[in-house]
This record gives structure tokens, C-alpha cells and sequence, in this order.
């Protein structure tokens, strides 16, 4: 059995600050997204600075979204209206926070 589906999809991937995560799940939640995986804990290294996954003071958080194209604006220019009010709170100091789009097939 294949499963197949004619719909374009694509996938959001959200990365914050753990501080953060309160906020991105109300703005999804408000958006009525109906699905979304998260991932808690997470390390790395990026434009705010290094986080460990073994630090207990900061960690980063993965958000998965799985959009049809349709809704994919919408949900994008909330997102970005977000981090405006995140960095304006933040004296225009970059925010820890980070949105990439790309192209999700579902496959099962």
C-alpha cells in the first residue's frame, strides 16, 4: 500500500530559547494549527550565542509544523510580528528565535 497525496505542503521549523516556548505555543494554539511536534532541550550554536544541551540554565526548543501552502503566510507574518515585539523588547538586541521554511511530502 503507498499513500499519496496531491496536496503541497511545507514543513516550519521554529527554534527558540526555552523562555520562548510559552510564546510560540499560544501563537500556534491561536492560529488553531491543529499539529505540531516539539522538541525540548536542545544545544547549539548560532547568532545569539552557544547552548548546551547539558546546561540547566538555558536550552533551546524545536517546533516541527507541518502546513498546506495556503496556510503558510498567515502563520509566517504572525511569526515575524512576534519577533518584532520580541525585539523591540529586547532594545533591538537580536532575539533568540529562528524560523526556516521548506518543502514537506508526506510519505505515510
Amino acid at each position: 500500500m503507498v499513500y499519496h497525496t496531491d496536496e503541497t505542503m511545507k514543513m516550519l521549523t521554529i527554534i527558540c530559547r526555552d523562555t520562548l516556548e510559552g510564546k510560540v505555543r499560544r501563537l500556534l494554539n491561536d492560529r488553531n494549527v491543529k499539529g505540531y511536534t516539539v522538541a525540548s532541550g536542545l544545544g547549539g550554536k548560532g547568532q545569539t550565542g552557544s547552548v548546551s544541551e547539558h546546561s540547566w540554565a538555558e536550552r533551546n526548543v524545536s517546533f516541527m509544523v507541518a502546513l498546506e501552502d495556503e496556510h503558510v503566510a498567515a502563520l509566517t507574518e504572525a511569526l515575524k510580528q512576534l519577533y518584532v515585539k520580541l525585539l523591540e523588547a529586547n532594545h533591538g538586541e537580536e532575539v533568540p528565535l529562528k524560523v526556516f521554511l521548506q518543502p514537506c511530502e508526506v510519505i505515510l
